[in-house]
């Protein structure tokens, strides 16, 4: 049985650091990877947390940082940014840390490449890994699962599950990048908040609350280190909107005090 999880409450905004996923938590899943939309709301409220919690807003996603650049352009200006599940990262006081790509990932991405033409599944690449998307082809998840995890074994790499996808990449996890990030002088000493909706995203819930702060599953009830959930996107961005509300009422009274 899955225990219903209560509702984030609003934490004091001059407290916490804010680690967010992307896909199906500040955006709509969509049926293909470059499918999803970000509107102009979303850019608006970023810029209004970012203002309002300088330094203390960051987006942990399984995307490159290439990628979320794509989408979100300028309004990453001020918000840290970890991809390819920590492996890449960029922050404003620190800038882009990036490793290199291997020898043997580029062989694993060819594997990965070849194997999804000749099955009719979704190639996607990545700065650090690539995953195979079978979303439009779900008969074939077992035979894509097991092309991965035999890639991943064979040279030394990462195989991981998320939503109708698989993927294979460098070593890391998004418990990991939430600590790395808070060493950065805006966020130590923070509390760290995530939110995420896949299984990639428990290492984040579980990092954060170990740290003292919260894991909160933007999704249906399912089995979870989360502490709270909210239902979906739609909840995420008011809960996030509530909380910047919040973060520049403390401004205001600061300036006028």
């Amino acid at each position: 049985m899955v225990n219903e999880l209560a509702p984030p409450p609003l934490p004091d905004p001059a407290a916490v650091s804010l680690f967010l996923d992307f896909d199906g938590t500040l955006v709509d899943l969509a049926p293909t990877p470059d499918a999803v939309v970000v509107d102009a709301a979303l850019g608006t409220l970023l810029g209004r947390l970012a203002t309002a919690m300088p330094g203390r807003i960051a987006i942990v996603s399984g995307r490159s940082i290439a990628q979320l650049d794509g989408f979100l352009a300028r309004h990453l200006d001020q918000v840290a940014v970890a991809g390819s599940h920590g492996a890449e990262r960029r922050t404003p006081a620190a800038g882009h840390i990036t490793p290199p790509r291997s020898e043997a990932l580029e062989a694993a991405c060819a594997e990965l490449r070849a194997f999804a033409d000749l099955e009719g599944l979704l190639f996607e690449a990545k700065s650090l890994g690539a995953s195979l998307h079978f979303r439009q082809h779900p008969e074939r998840e077992g035979d894509a699962v097991a092309m991965a995890e035999r890639v991943a074994q064979q040279y030394g790499l990462h195989a991981n599950r998320g939503k109708m996808m698989v993927e294979v990449r460098l070593p890391g996890d998004k418990g990991k990048a939430v600590r790395t990030l808070l060493s950065d002088p805006a966020m130590q000493d923070s509390i760290p908040w995530f939110f995420g909706d896949d299984r990639t995203d428990e290492d984040g819930f579980a990092a954060a609350q170990g740290l003292g702060g919260a894991g909160v599953l933007v999704d249906a009830p399912r089995e979870t280190a989360a502490r709270y959930r909210l239902d979906g996107v739609a909840a995420l961005r008011d809960w996030l909107a509530a909380l910047a509300d919040r973060a520049e009422a403390g401004q205001s009274r600061r300036i006028r005090a």
